[in-house]
């Protein structure tokens, strides 16, 4: 076995139409061998956005404190997890939300958590990147059924390709 070189600890937090989900991930360096990624910690909290969001077009004011009581438990758990960087993506419910930006510019300003709103396509780009492709010779179809959305992402030769 190689010699373990370093070890960085990345999170994630995916806000999602029915949960919130932190994922910290130890990325082991060695030597002369690819980085590889092992869980560390898998947190989800069911806010359920998408009620809000899909029947009122907008995400109301208790489940706003829900999520920003989220990120303020997040960001205490990145800390003491000692994580070097995170990522934090929302997709449909926030997205689709009349209240949308003002929802991410309270959590920046009341977390320090700054979150990216993505799309369908963004997403399953962001899927793909997870290395579970590994047959280049098989053309994969994706199915992620979320919430509020389903992407069908078809994955051929290492490419989207619809």
């Amino acid at each position: 076995m190689k010699r373990i070189k370093e070890i960085k600890k990345y999170a994630t937090i995916d806000i999602g139409s029915n949960a919130i989900r932190l994922l910290i991930s130890n990325i082991i360096i060695r030597d002369d061998y690819a980085p590889q990624s092992t869980k560390n910690a898998l947190v989800r909290v069911p806010v359920r956005l998408g009620q809000d969001a899909f029947t009122k077009g907008l995400i109301l004011e208790e489940n706003i404190c829900r999520l920003i009581d989220s990120m303020k438990s997040f960001k205490l758990l990145m800390k003491v997890h000692k994580v070097e960087k995170y990522l934090a993506y929302a997709t449909s419910a926030l997205r689709n939300s009349s209240n949308c930006l003002d929802i991410v510019k309270r959590i920046e300003s009341e977390t320090g958590v700054l979150i990216k709103i993505i799309d369908g396509k963004k997403e399953a780009k962001l899927i793909t990147n997870n290395n579970i492709f590994n047959d280049k010779s098989i053309t994969y179809c994706f199915i992620d059924v979320g919430g509020g959305s389903t992407e069908l992402t078809i994955i051929k030769n290492e490419k989207i390709i619809k």
